[in-house]
């Protein structure tokens, strides 16, 4: 009796487990005629936080990798039947929403129907929605096209405020990243060519609107003269479809799936739930942020900065995978610190020494972001990418001023002239100035020897477009600084020529730096870091902001927002 008994209960046990797991299964299905839901509210980035302080302090973003690989996989998936773009804010630059429009305008050549959504919209926003066939707006909202501006922050009137002198100086007369520092508003050198930025990208938006809503160039151009607009008149002049509340909206969306109940998926679920490609396999190696020394990492002072000894060690693992066909260096980068530049580049040229690496670079790849792109076989960029900037800019901040303001008072003893080259309480002596602009004349020789050697062009040739000059990516390809315009998917298919994988060859990802697992994030969460927890003088110097300038810097010109 109490055999059959047992039988009988370890009978139920296995049915309940077959049964969790046909349930498990039937959750994690995807319904036909799904509707895939891309909600754009929040930053959109090229690779999540590295930690759990970086998400402390910044919050969540959306990485840019997740929406590409839905839209790609949703075309090809008969269960999928349509997109429903909802945009509160696009939080990227103009090289990320180019990426977001061209995968937007392959999806809806599949045939299937792609929608947009806008409870508002800004300059950025509208540019991405425009990629869809159909946009629809909240009622009583409006349209805030007005084209763009660019703007800049300078600090030189908060350090004289400080008593803090930027003893910097740079290389090249458009290589103005001092100026952040020791000017209090545009030179002409920097004013012409946050001009040309701007335009640029307000040319290429324009085409784009224009391409998306059947209008002509002309007639983009001379609304965004008379911008923003009301909703009604956002519908009048055909910058909108209809005007619909959002239950009216998911409403829309049910009869555009066909069915009688409408499901959605986001991007996050769908990819959980959908087959990943199998094949061959290619390297993603992500460099995003400031290039320092060292670790890469996060700090509230600098934000997310990429260490050289992070990226080599990617690089050197991708390089000696011999399951790995070729790498895609993804690059986001401003630039940053010469010195960790050039580690990197020696690991870009000894990998393709084993395997083809193809450079693709999303908002900005510029000064240090082209330093360690420079070498690689190929570089595919973003019509819209910032690029170039090859030039030197060094110094040092003196902070004597701002000690004393506080009370407190230095005093050195030094044994050779030298000695205080490097001390942050003093000026450059007239010699150590000359010793600088020397030592600056070498690392940017040096840059335009890689860039020559690197993209097959004279010397002379490069120094003509260098000087410091920050280019978009469709100037950067005329001006052979790139090869081809194009996103993540452009530079894949170009890694795979290269690496003679068939072109409709499926392929998988291998993405690198490989992330932290979650108990390694939790430990670094709940360290006692002194630069964030008792911030002190001591610690501001030591910041990766401030170490940043204690070594020749290829950084891009400025920091600028188009808006």
């Amino acid at each position: 009796m109490a055999v059959r008994v047992g039988r009988a209960i370890l009978i139920l046990i296995l049915l309940l487990v077959v049964a969790l797991v046909i349930i498990g299964q039937w959750s994690q299905r995807i319904p036909a005629q799904t509707v895939l839901r891309l909600t754009l509210d929040k930053p959109v980035a090229e690779e999540d936080w590295p930690d759990l302080s970086a998400r402390f302090w910044e919050g969540e973003v959306t990485v840019l990798r997740d929406l590409l690989e839905a839209l790609d996989r949703a075309k090809r998936d008969d269960r999928i039947v349509g997109v429903s773009l909802e945009i509160d804010e696009a939080q990227m630059n103009f090289g990320k929403l180019q990426e977001l429009r061209t995968k937007l305008a392959d999806f809806v050549a599949s045939g299937k129907f792609c929608t947009a959504y806008l409870e508002e919209s800004s300059n950025r926003s509208y540019y991405l929605a425009s990629a869809c066939p159909e946009v629809y707006l909240t009622p009583t909202s409006g349209v805030f096209l007005t084209g763009l501006m660019g703007h800049s922050t300078f600090l030189r009137g908060t350090l004289d405020k400080l008593h803090i002198y930027p003893d910097l100086y740079g290389i090249a007369e458009y290589k103005t990243a001092r100026n952040v520092f020791t000017e209090k508003k545009y030179t002409p050198a920097h004013r012409e060519v946050v001009t040309s930025v701007v335009t640029a990208w307000q040319q290429q938006m324009v085409e784009g609107i224009a391409r998306g809503r059947s209008l002509q160039p002309e007639v983009v151009e001379q609304l965004l003269r008379e911008g923003p607009f009301l909703a009604d008149k956002a519908v009048e002049k055909k910058l909108v479809d209809k005007l619909l509340y959002y239950d009216q909206y998911r409403d829309l969306l049910k009869q555009k799936a066909g069915s009688d109940e409408l499901n959605t998926m986001n991007a996050e679920a769908y990819a959980e739930r959908s087959r990943e490609a199998t094949g061959p396999k290619i390297a993603i190696v992500h460099a995003t942020g400031t290039i320092l020394t060292g670790r890469s990492g996060y700090d509230p002072s600098a934000g997310r900065y990429l260490g050289s000894t992070t990226i080599a060690e990617a690089l050197r693992a991708a390089r000696d995978d011999d399951s790995i066909k070729a790498i895609v260096f993804r690059v986001d980068s401003p630039g940053g610190s010469a010195v960790a530049s050039e580690i990197i580049r020696r690991e870009v040229i000894r990998a393709k020494e084993k395997k083809p690496v193809v450079v693709s670079m999303s908002d900005v790849a510029a000064s240090g972001g082209y330093w360690i792109s420079m070498s690689a076989n190929k570089i595919v960029a973003d019509p819209g990418t910032l690029t170039g900037s090859i030039g030197v800019v060094f110094g040092k901040m003196n902070v004597k001023g701002f000690y004393e303001l506080l009370g407190m008072t230095k005093d050195y003893v030094a044994l050779t002239p030298n000695a205080t080259l490097f001390y942050p309480f003093e000026n450059f002596t007239p010699e150590q100035r000359e010793q600088v602009k020397e030592f600056m004349q070498y690392i940017y020789d040096n840059f335009l020897d890689g860039v020559s050697n690197g993209r097959g062009l004279p010397r002379e040739e490069v120094h003509r477009i260098a000087k410091g000059r920050v280019w978009l990516g469709s100037q950067a390809l005329e001006l052979k600084l790139v090869d081809e315009l194009g996103g993540l998917e452009q530079a894949v298919a170009l890694a795979k020529q290269l690496a003679q994988i068939p072109p409709d060859q499926a392929v998988q990802y291998e993405i690198f730096p490989r992330g932290k697992t979650a108990w390694e994030q939790i430990q670094e969460f709940f360290q006692v870091r002194s630069g964030v927890v008792l911030p002190t003088p001591r610690n501001l110097l030591d910041s990766p902001a401030v170490r940043l300038w204690r070594e020749p810097v290829v950084l891009m010109p400025y920091e600028i927002e188009a808006r």
